[in-house]
């Protein structure tokens, strides 16, 4: 299967930020982390800011390490995507449309 074309990636994100405002749709993530706490939260919001309603949710289950998610569809995102990191450090890329 090609490549789906108009593709973006985010590069690293090491904070809070918007990533897109409009309809859009996340086909992956990936999360690395060292010296978290265990449970903490890092999530994708369909909305502008830091209040709109929580789309993914992704406890860390351990103190370091990587997780990665893939939507081979796209996960659909109506008014924007917003990522949030819930109080840890975490270095996350993210690829969207």
């Amino acid at each position: 299967m090609g490549r789906i074309q108009g593709l973006a990636e985010t590069g690293l994100l090491t904070e809070d930020q918007l990533i897109k405002t409009g309809h859009g749709y996340v086909f992956s993530i990936t999360i690395a982390w060292a010296g978290q706490t265990t449970g903490s939260l890092v999530y994708l919001r369909d909305g502008l800011d830091g209040t709109a309603p929580v789309e993914a949710l992704f406890a860390l289950p351990t103190a370091s390490g990587t997780l990665h998610k893939e939507w081979p569809q796209g996960k659909e995102f109506d008014t924007g995507i917003w990522y949030g990191e819930g109080g840890a450090e975490v270095f996350t890329e993210i690829t969207y449309k």
